[in-house]
């Protein structure tokens, strides 16, 4: 896999990186994250898409990689109704979804 799937630790006010790890040691960053937040920094996580680790596992550049992304884009929509068409929602168990 190629070192661009990296999962980022985002400083909320600065949107400085503050940290960076691949996304097959995740963990990490959950732990490093949960450090951060208990002294009191706002922090958010970026984790690499599923077609972006596909993209950089097969090496597709660019142009291609937009091309790709594009066409999931409008297969999702062309899929209207389905679990897929609308962002995922979580919830932490408080009333409140996290997207």
């Amino acid at each position: 896999m190629s070192n661009n799937s990296k999962v980022k630790i985002i400083d909320m006010q600065s949107q400085e990186v503050l940290f960076e790890c691949a996304i097959d040691v995740v963990e990490t960053a959950f732990e490093y994250a949960a450090q951060l937040e208990k002294m009191g920094i706002a922090v958010r996580i970026l984790s690499p898409t599923i077609t972006e680790t596909l993209c950089d596992s097969l090496g597709i550049e660019h142009d291609e990689r937009e091309e790709y992304e594009n066409s999931v884009i409008a297969e999702i929509e062309d899929h209207d109704g389905s679990c897929c068409s609308t962002p995922a929602q979580f919830s932490d168990g408080s009333k409140n979804p996290i997207q």
